[in-house]
């Protein structure tokens, strides 16, 4: 996992992506995108800010299914998550043996939504 770290904001690699929020969970849908650069923490840590790419992410599941990280969780897992500007989602193991990686750069729920409709598609059970 070659591009995944936790970077400062005034160093973040080339190609970052920005995200963009509406600024509150319950804004309407119609409300102005702004850029969530001073929302984000100065540096990541156990509680979020970490960056990765969708294919180190893939790399990650590889590893977990190779039992290359010590009490990681099952290969079969999932992994949702975000904050305003940024929602991810990571599952494993879906019918068909395909694995799911969805990284948005706009508020939750948009990698859910994303989520939800391709594991529909794949039958896999909600």
């Amino acid at each position: 996992m070659t591009r995944t770290a936790h970077w400062t904001v005034d160093s973040l690699p080339a190609n970052t992506a920005v995200g963009y929020t509406r600024g509150d969970q319950d804004a309407a849908a119609s409300a102005p995108l702004t850029r969530n650069s001073s929302l984000l923490p100065g540096r990541g840590s156990s509680a979020g800010g970490g960056y990765s790419t969708a294919h180190d992410l893939l790399r990650f599941i590889a590893a977990l299914r190779a039992s290359k990280v010590p009490s990681g969780p099952p290969a079969g897992m999932g992994i949702a998550g975000g904050a305003p500007g940024i929602n991810a989602v990571v599952e494993a193991g879906l019918p068909g043996g395909y694995d799911l990686i969805v990284l948005t750069n706009l508020d939750p729920p948009a990698a859910e939504r994303v989520a939800r409709l391709v594991r529909g598609w794949l039958g896999a059970p909600d």
